[in-house]
């Protein structure tokens, strides 16, 4: 049985239940590697120069970890998954700066982009299908369940809950009187790391604050909200945390903002000021605490600013 190893970092969070269930009904062994720790970090960070984002640094750290256990690494080039949008530049640029890491096993790299024709993935499918089955209709059957298999978690946050591949805490309902609705702004591969995002909603959960995503507000929602907006937004990301925060304004339950974000990232630098700028400007102003971490970022100073800001929202509410 082949072994294709998927790393649990960036678009993992947001694409796990399609790529490992593509994978096994394909009849290959799905091998993720474990949550992030120190030790992937380090050994990231020897591999990429300083100024690359925290969140890349332990990709490189996912990949090393996974490279003499599998017979492939499943790294895909994501260029774009919306007409006429992108991601992140590192997104695209990842098979190409693996080269730096020895003795990597047989690469999956295909190219997702689908800014121009939707029927290109199509292709995408059957070049990586093809290295475990030469049957197209196998292949296709296997990516059409397991698209199911994303919807469902996609449908959970949708359904204001988090899916249980990501084992968040859930918040004590026998309280509910004392809950505290809050919005979090971050990107998946941040706010799910528990590593990256320092438990940050373990430690909401505790103080019995219910959270609110960007997964939670479907797409045509978002796009409704950064149509205000007089230039369009060609980075996919920043426009779902855009057009989030927007929404989550508006909503009378929503108290106030946590915005997470990695330091040295290029479309955030521009992002989380236009974000700050849509909600400051708004008829009703709620809180903000802004968030922005890199490996020296200190827990305790995270969490004196946590409480800080859930000491604020409860004299708000009185």
């Amino acid at each position: 049985m082949l072994r294709v190893g998927i790393p649990r970092a960036l678009s993992y969070y947001k694409y796990s239940p399609l790529w490992t269930n593509f994978f096994t009904k394909l009849g290959a062994e799905v091998i993720v590697s474990p949550p992030t720790n120190k030790e992937m970090l380090d050994l990231g960070s020897k591999y990429v120069v300083d100024e690359i984002c925290l969140p890349v640094k332990v990709y490189f750290g996912h990949v090393n970890y996974l490279k003499d256990k599998v017979d492939y690494l499943f790294v895909p080039r994501i260029v774009s998954v919306e007409k006429n949008e992108y991601t992140c530049p590192k997104f695209m640029g990842i098979p190409d700066m693996l080269v730096n890491i020895d003795n990597l096993p047989k690469l999956i790299g295909p190219t997702i982009d689908l800014t121009k024709n939707d029927n290109k993935l199509w292709k995408v499918v059957l070049e990586v299908g093809s290295f475990f089955s030469k049957s197209p209709y196998l292949i296709l059957k296997a990516w059409l369940d397991a698209s199911i298999e994303l919807k469902r978690y996609n449908q959970d946050w949708l359904n204001q809950s988090f899916p249980k591949e990501l084992m968040v805490s859930k918040i004590d309902k026998k309280q509910e009187q004392e809950i505290l609705n809050i919005a979090v702004i971050g990107h998946e591969y941040i706010l799910y790391d528990k590593f990256l995002s320092m438990n940050l909603l373990e430690k909401l959960a505790k103080l019995n604050i219910s959270v609110f995503t960007t997964e939670m507000v479907n797409q045509k929602t978002i796009n409704k909200e950064v149509s205000i907006i007089p230039k369009k937004i060609f980075w996919n990301f920043a426009k779902s945390a855009l057009g989030a925060a927007c929404y989550y304004n508006k909503k009378e339950g929503i108290l106030g903002f946590i915005n997470i974000s990695s330091f040295g990232c290029g479309p955030d630098s521009i992002s989380n000021s236009m974000t700050v700028h849509q909600l400051k400007n708004a008829k009703i102003s709620k809180p903000i605490l802004n968030l922005t971490i890199d490996e020296h970022t200190g827990e305790a100073g995270i969490n004196t600013r946590i409480e800080a800001f859930y000491d604020l929202l409860k004299r708000r509410v009185g």
